[in-house]
């Protein structure tokens, strides 16, 4: 017997969409019987309606086997999803590609912190008692500030640093703090309060102590230093997440526009998944950068800063793999307003058709490729030979193209 088995995804899911029509033939079954049932009862004189106390209401038992239903069907469908992906050499080729990213874009990020600090644009001094302050460059304090007496100017610079330095709760603020936060990604003095509360508090764990002020003013500037980041957070992943669905859902379109009761799940599915990710991905992510900033406050402020865009970047891994724990949940979630979600999705249905004739086409080519891909790893020396074989053929073909076109001209030139 050999160690391998052989599972078609497609027939899965084929499998997936036969369970979810019977399932709806079921719920339109017993939704039909409890209407007959209460008109039944209705119309009967009232001293017999008694009589009908102990027949059984289908609703609470048609309800029950719809629920397990819809278990069973996410399950199947979940495996066939699984089975598809473990098939997808391109899938996880653009996954590694993805990760490489991340990692080179988190590179990239925690260099220019480092040379920021290097090139010494911000200082963090350290005074006897043990209490962070910062000062900014010379030529940069003096720049800015020279800046800042001009509304004008001010309203300028920080529109180019983005449109987000234009909100009231940084009219205030010097331009150098700001510029900080566009490098660093926190205001200077947010870092310095939680790097010193950080090590106050490290510093009681460390020593065995206990001091409620130490410890409420770590969890006071570690909230502070939350939040400042989380609601660029959860928007870009939302925003993520939102892209992802609304390709989720032209696909669904393509694949099940001609099954009403299929894609009415699946768009609930997508929907589901979105928030999930979003929530779980963004909760990940600004958790680890308040414990990566933490326990980069034992190397000093500077360390803060590396550590928080280390921690968000290991979180956002962390709530990525979580996500996948609670996709179960949210897709029954879900599923129980899937009516109201798709007469919401609906409203956009033409524009998902015809990006779904887009991802439909994309989804054949990775198709033709995985095969190509599995054709040349299953036999390299004979694809090769085919390999070689194509271009003979192809040199042959050229040849003969030119040896025609050759006395085509000669007996067009011959009158020279």
């Amino acid at each position: 017997m050999g160690n391998e088995i052989s599972v078609n995804p497609d027939s899965l899911e084929d499998l997936a969409n036969d369970l979810v029509t019977r399932l709806s033939r079921v719920e339109d079954e017993y939704r039909n019987l409890h209407m007959e049932l209460a008109d039944l009862i209705n119309s009967a004189p009232a001293e017999y309606r008694h009589c009908f106390y102990h027949v059984g209401d289908p609703w609470g038992t048609g309800n029950q086997l719809v629920g397990q239903l819809s278990e069973m069907e996410i399950d199947l469908r979940m495996v066939a999803n699984k089975f598809a992906d473990a098939d997808n050499l391109v899938g996880k080729l653009y996954k590694l590609y993805e990760q490489y990213g991340a990692v080179t874009a988190l590179g990239a990020l925690m260099t220019k912190q480092l040379a920021f600090y290097g090139l010494g644009f911000t200082q963090f001094i350290k005074d006897a008692d043990g209490v962070f302050t910062y000062k900014h460059m010379a030529a940069l304090q003096k720049v800015t500030d020279k800046i800042d007496e001009s509304k004008k100017l001010g309203t300028m610079a920080r529109a180019f640093l983005g449109p987000l330095y234009l909100r009231s709760k940084y009219k205030d603020l010097p331009l150098a703090d700001l510029i900080h936060r566009k490098i660093a990604k926190y205001l200077p003095d947010d870092v310095a309060k939680f790097a010193g509360s950080s090590r106050a508090f490290f510093d009681e764990i460390k020593y065995k102590t206990f001091n409620p002020t130490t410890f409420k003013s770590f969890v006071s500037t570690g909230a502070k230093f939350a939040k400042t980041n989380a609601l660029s957070t959860v928007v870009l992943t939302g925003a993520m997440e939102v892209g992802g669905m609304g390709l989720k859902i032209s696909e669904n379109y393509a694949k099940y526009g001609n099954n009403p009761d299929v894609l009415k799940r699946e768009n609930a599915k997508a929907i589901g998944n979105a928030v999930n990710n979003t929530v779980a991905i963004s909760g990940g992510a600004i958790t680890g950068a308040v414990i990566g900033g933490a326990l980069g406050s034992l190397v000093g402020p500077v360390g803060t800063v590396v550590g928080a865009a280390a921690g968000s970047f290991v979180g956002g891994i962390i709530g990525e793999k979580a996500a996948k724990l609670t996709a179960g949940i949210a897709e029954k979630g879900a599923i129980l307003i899937k009516e109201p979600l798709h007469h919401g999705v609906e409203f956009f249905k033409g524009g998902f058709e015809k990006a779904g004739k887009a991802v439909e086409a994309a989804n054949k080519g990775i198709d033709i490729v995985n095969k190509q891909i599995k054709e040349t790893m299953s036999d390299p020396v004979g694809k090769i030979k085919d390999i070689g074989k194509g271009l003979s053929k192809a040199k042959e073909t050229a040849g003969s193209l030119l040896d025609g076109a050759k006395g085509f001209l000669d007996k067009k030139l011959s009158f020279f």
